[in-house]
């Protein structure tokens, strides 16, 4: 699969299960990404969403430009103050669904 962050982040969730679950004798979580999403800001040139591997634009503009200063400030950071929360951000099993992207 590409590399980018929206795969590294749930990379990572599923390599800490399976290390844990390994030292425990647990099986391990299958890793298969959902969906392909690229989310771009391309500076003076414009920001572009799009969906798939072949890459359908979703959104252009001020939507995207939105979206991507939504990722980059909230949705890679977890809560910092809430265990709860920290955990289910670390769910492998609670990836991201490609609705957030288009809605």
């Amino acid at each position: 699969m590409m590399q980018s962050c929206q795969h590294a982040m749930h990379l990572g969730k599923f390599a800490g299960h399976n290390v844990a679950a390994d030292v425990l004798g647990l099986d391990l979580a299958p890793f298969v990404p959902k969906a392909h999403v690229t989310c771009l800001d391309l500076g003076p040139a414009g920001e572009v969403v799009t969906t798939g591997w072949e890459r359908t634009v979703q959104k252009t503009g001020e939507q995207s430009m939105s979206l991507k200063c939504q990722i980059n400030s909230e949705w890679i950071y977890p809560s910092v103050d809430d265990a709860d929360a920290i955990l289910e951000h670390a769910d492998c099993g609670g990836t991201w669904s490609m609705k957030a992207f288009l809605a």
